[in-house]
């Protein structure tokens, strides 16, 4: 940062969870609603999933029964080694938070059925399913421990 004039910079190592645990209030310009986040168990979103496997992740109309939403960080998005992903018949799109601002973006996420997340470990995905409520979007859960509980289970990945 010294190279654009910014020496005196400094990190809270806590978070935001530990600064409203020490009684410190937050202001938003846009506060995000209160979501109570269901998260899913790894056996029981691969059951789901394996079970999705023979019809195409469709029902008998042709609909999207599930999407998941991978919101690892810019650095698994962009890396040039592509990072481990679920294997299924089920849309998967990779976005990052601040995706989820842009109208376009939002308008490709269905709304009709369940809305899996997926972070790297669970930890932000209060946060994207806040996002999500925020814009209106039903049917929202997460994945437990996220990506490294999937790979913990050694479920298929590609």
């Amino acid at each position: 940062m010294k190279e654009l004039g910014f020496s005196e910079i400094k990190i809270y190592n806590g978070g935001i969870k530990d600064w409203q645990k020490s009684g410190y209030t937050l202001d938003s310009t846009s506060p995000l609603p209160e979501y109570s986040v269901n998260f899913v168990d790894t056996d029981l979103l691969h059951a789901e999933m394996q079970n999705m496997e023979a019809v195409k992740c469709r029902d008998n109309k042709g609909k999207v029964l599930l999407t998941i939403l991978d919101f690892r960080n810019a650095n698994h998005i962009s890396s040039e080694k592509t990072p481990p992903q679920i294997i299924t018949s089920c849309p998967v799109q990779k976005l990052l938070l601040d995706d989820l601002l842009k109208d376009d973006i939002r308008m490709n996420i269905p709304r009709s059925h369940d809305i899996i997340t997926i972070t790297e470990t669970g930890n932000r995905d209060e946060f994207a399913i806040r996002y999500l409520a925020k814009f209106g979007f039903p049917n929202l859960k997460a994945l437990k421990f996220g990506m490294r509980g999937w790979l913990k289970q050694r479920y298929p990945i590609k």
